[in-house]
């Protein structure tokens, strides 16, 4: 049991502690980074054109590093507030964050159970197709996981703008505006790829299941197929396919940059583009809110299946 905490501890603060050592590089490499943040605001103001007069030293300034991951440490040890610029003023990331944040998240949420719903019904419709239908079916969905997420989600956008210049009907706006905020369009596209990785993830565990003694021995007794497949191997696969959630979301998280980058959402890796090169502690602080929350519910929820199989961990691994 010890050494168990002591290893999910260590798993939980060794990606949080690279984390810090990441978004603090830049007071590694450059002698005045405070200097490049006020070159940047100005910048940002318009105050300046340029920063060709700016002088840089490389090198490796690991005493400024540390210090720079110490402070940033201890404000959020201590749940001080970090400070960032924006709009030629210094203003607190708390509580202006959390509304991209939310927004992110939601995004993210949405589309991940819209993936899941979606990739159930594909599995079970192609494991329900007859031997020769099934490969080439199997062959087209493996095909389209190959394709860049950007190809896809460009291509979605120019078939809607095909679409209204051909009948004059706008099917869903594909930026986001104040006026014309859009959800729908983003989360269809942040399914594509997981929806793609779980269909053959999901089929492969089907596969495994099929090839068990349980399926044999039910087929023996007249059992129908059908029956089977949708009910125990179904829910023996996704038992199994929840041990691979932490690759969906992590797939799902560098989608999301971006669609929010294409479509202008005002999301958390937005806001990281627009504030991280004035304030690098910005980018450190969001990356730990998409990972911290996630990490806690996945433990959590890995314990309570564990608990309720009587598995234990190389079992469940």
């Amino acid at each position: 049991m010890v050494v168990s905490v002591l290893r999910h501890g260590l798993s939980f603060l060794l990606p949080i502690i690279g984390v810090f050592f990441i978004g603090a590089l830049p007071f590694l490499f450059f002698s005045n980074v405070q200097g490049i943040e006020a070159v940047a605001r100005l910048l940002q103001s318009g105050a300046i054109k340029n920063a060709l007069f700016l002088n840089q030293d490389l090198g490796l300034y690991f005493d400024a590093y540390l210090h720079k991951i110490s402070v940033l440490m201890g404000k959020i040890l201590t749940f001080s507030n970090v400070e960032y610029y924006e709009s030629q003023q210094v203003k607190y990331l708390f509580p202006t964050i959390l509304p991209y944040f939310y927004f992110s998240l939601k995004l993210v949420v949405s589309a991940f159970f819209l993936s899941v719903g979606a990739a159930i019904l594909f599995a079970l419709l192609i494991k329900s197709l007859p031997g020769r239908i099934q490969k080439t079916v199997r062959f087209f969905f493996f095909s389209l996981e190959s394709l860049p997420d950007i190809f896809l989600i460009t291509m979605i956008q120019y078939m809607i703008i095909l679409v209204y210049r051909n009948t004059g009907e706008l099917i869903m706006p594909i930026v986001h505006s104040k006026q014309e905020p859009i959800f729908l369009l983003p989360v269809l596209c942040l399914a594509i790829l997981p929806t793609l990785f779980i269909v053959r993830t999901l089929l492969f565990l089907l596969d495994d299941e099929d090839s068990k003694v349980y399926v044999e021995f039910a087929r023996a007794k007249g059992i129908k197929y059908s029956l089977i497949l949708y009910v125990h191997m179904l829910r023996n696969s996704l038992i199994s396919l929840f041990y691979h959630t932490k690759t969906i979301y992590w797939l799902m998280i560098s989608t999301l940059f971006i669609i929010e980058y294409i479509m202008a959402i005002p999301g958390i890796t937005q806001f990281m583009l627009n504030n991280g090169p004035t304030t690098p502690d910005v980018v450190t602080v969001s990356v730990l809110l998409m990972f911290v929350p996630f990490y806690i519910i996945f433990t959590a929820i890995s314990y309570t299946i564990n608990f309720r199989l009587g598995r234990n961990e190389e079992e469940a691994a």
